[in-house]
C-alpha cells in the first residue's frame, strides 16, 4: 500500500467557468488535484437503447458534470478553501 493514494471528492458542477475557477484555486494552493467529466450525453444515449426516444440533443437540458478529487488528507483544507473562495457554490454529483 505503499503507493496506494486514496482520492476523494472536493468539487463539483456543472459550470464550466466555475470549474475551471476552482482548479485555478488550487492550483494556487499547492494542492494537487484530478479531474473527472461525468458526461451525460453517453448516458442519455444509453438509456435509449430502444429508439423510443430522442438520442442525442445538446438543448441545454442534459448537463456535464465537472469533478475535482483531491487527496484525502487535502479533503478537508481543500473542501474549506472551495468553500471560501467559490461563495459557497458547491454542488453535490449524483453517483
Amino acid at each position: 500500500m505503499l503507493f496506494s493514494k486514496k482520492w476523494e471528492e472536493v468539487y463539483c458542477t456543472s459550470d464550466q467557468e466555475a470549474f475551471f475557477r476552482a482548479k485555478y484555486i488550487l492550483d494556487e494552493q499547492g494542492i494537487p488535484f484530478k479531474t473527472e467529466l461525468m458526461n451525460n450525453q453517453l448516458r442519455l444515449s444509453f438509456n435509449n437503447t430502444d429508439g423510443s426516444r430522442a438520442a442525442l440533443s445538446r438543448d441545454g437540458s442534459v448537463r456535464d458534470f465537472y469533478k475535482i478529487l483531491v487527496k484525502e488528507e487535502d479533503q478537508e483544507r481543500a473542501g474549506r478553501i472551495l468553500a471560501e473562495q467559490m461563495e459557497g457554490k458547491i454542488e453535490k454529483c449524483a453517483r
